[in-house]
């Protein structure tokens, strides 16, 4: 159970009524009217509470499980359990993070502009906006309806904001402009400089950095996430993009939609990502390429070529996931041969 100094569940639901509102067969339709009114966690979850079992690892603890209602697959949901109603979808994970949403929406803030925070008279502030302590918000800004600005949040001159837009505190946000429902968290850097500097006979020259950051609808960005704005062109985010902690996105990157970047990813200016690519964490990628739609990059990779649409690469550098597997197998080879030589 969420702890409710924290987090205030909505509910109670019905089991029926769950299961009609996110599509899903409920296994014993004479429990329809039985309410539950929280999520938890497998192991931890008690009488009147939602869970998951969606991975097969998790088999003992669905067995002993004391929730109400374990939303699963229909093969899973075949393995022993200890009574609980199953709720069978297709896509457990999916249909869980729904539910979560029942419980657990989010409501558009109350309209609240703390007297320590400044705001220019030229500002633009869409009803239903809460601005925290210390937030500056500069001219010509224009903020939409039910957004959330942070304490010490700094929206500089001229920044467009859509509407259900969370900022996290501390954040710093200049040069662009940004779509709806985009989640922004705690000391993100967004529309800096990016890191374009030609050596001279003097040292090193900064090229003027005169374009915009773009960001699309339903965007989240995790913390400490930087994202620099365009050299001459601008820096673009595509829409449902997710953006895990500490990420660094260049100048001119451009990223289409529904992408996902784990964690301490960077990717260096110019480069083009395409729709629904997948990037593990520390992850590097150099400027100037191209990385084609659904590719998949594993963790600690380092792409210094295009990636082909679809293309798995792992490695460094990063190379076909098959060939990274047969290299990896054949330098455990060379090395247990050579010590075997010892």
């Amino acid at each position: 159970m969420s702890d409710n100094r924290f987090f205030q569940a909505d509910g109670p639901f019905a089991l029926g009524q769950i299961a009609k509102l996110v599509g899903a067969e409920l296994s014993c339709p004479e429990r329809a009217n039985e309410l539950v009114s929280d999520i938890a966690d497998l192991e931890q979850a008690v009488e009147g509470e939602v869970s998951v079992f969606h991975n097969p690892r998790h088999a003992e603890a669905f067995a002993n499980s004391h929730a109400s209602l374990i939303v699963t697959s229909r093969k899973l949901g075949a393995l022993p359990h200890n009574g609980s109603a199953l709720l069978l979808a297709d896509d457990p994970r999916f249909t869980f993070a729904r539910i979560g949403q029942l419980f657990y929406p989010r409501g558009a803030p109350k309209a609240f502009h703390h007297p320590r925070a400044t705001i220019a008279a030229s500002a633009r502030i869409g009803a239903h906006t809460a601005i925290a302590a210390g937030a500056v918000i500069g001219e010509q800004v224009v903020i939409g309806e039910g957004c959330s600005i942070g304490a010490n949040v700094v929206i500089e001159d001229g920044v467009g904001i859509g509407a259900a837009v969370s900022i996290g505190a501390n954040s710093s946000i200049s040069h662009a402009l940004i779509g709806d429902r985009v989640s922004i968290a705690h000391n993100v850097s967004i529309g800096s400089p990016g890191f374009g500097f030609v050596p001279g006979p003097k040292g090193l020259l900064r090229m003027s950095q005169v374009g915009r950051v773009l960001i699309g609808d339903d965007v989240d960005i995790g913390s400490n996430c930087a994202i620099d704005r365009g050299c001459l062109g601008d820096t673009v985010i595509g829409p449902m993009t997710a953006i895990d902690n500490l990420v660094q996105i260049g100048h001119n990157v451009r990223i289409g939609k529904g992408c996902v970047f784990a964690g301490q990813a960077g990717i260096a200016g110019s480069t083009t990502i395409g729709d629904f690519v997948m990037v593990g964490g520390g992850v590097s990628i150099s400027d100037h390429l191209s990385i084609g739609n659904g590719a998949k990059i594993a963790g600690k990779s380092g792409v210094m070529r295009d990636v082909a649409p679809g293309e798995i690469v792992a490695g460094y550098p990063a190379v076909p996931v098959r060939q990274w597997h047969k290299q990896t197998a054949a330098l455990a080879k060379l090395i247990a041969k050579a010590c075997g030589k010892d």
